[in-house]
């Protein structure tokens, strides 16, 4: 199976989405760089919004702060959502949902053992280090969701 060669994507927050008691911050990666201001469709954001909301109760059967955050990626070959949430103090918890390439977004859980591909490990490995240095170190809640990491090319 050939490797492609490694291209920076650009990656960019998408805010911070309040639901039912829960501060998510959400990022968006795309395999285009945009040509305008609109990093992501509002379509494909929506469904992202409207698919997390909906799952929303099982992130609430785990013992959690009420903050997680979720990488949106229009990636070359499908449309992936991470949502990642922390319990038990240290530990980040997940669950992927894709959607087609193409067409109208509709995300579905995956069946697969899928964790995250190089370019939402950048986002990832972010948080980590944000919890780390913000929560993890004393410092509030609120630090830790002005934590980003920057706009850009990674």
């Amino acid at each position: 199976m050939p490797i492609p060669m490694y291209t920076p994507r650009h990656l960019g927050r998408l805010g911070i989405w309040q639901m039912s008691g829960w501060s998510i911050k959400a990022y968006g990666i795309s395999a285009q760089a945009p040509k305008r201001e609109q990093l992501l469709q509002p379509e494909l954001i929506n469904e992202a919004r409207s698919f997390v909301e909906a799952n929303l109760a099982r992130m609430n059967g785990t013992p959690h702060y009420s903050v997680d955050f979720v990488v949106l990626h229009h990636g070359s070959s499908a449309k992936t959502l991470l949502t990642q949430w922390w319990v038990n103090e240290c530990v980040c918890m997940q669950y992927a949902a894709q959607s087609d390439y193409s067409g109208k977004p509709k995300f579905s859980h995956v069946k697969s053992d899928l964790m995250a591909c190089a370019y939402e490990l950048a986002a990832i490995d972010f948080e980590r280090r944000a919890w780390i240095s913000t929560v993890m170190s004393g410092k509030q809640m609120e630090e830790y969701l002005e934590s980003w990491l920057p706009d850009g090319l990674h």
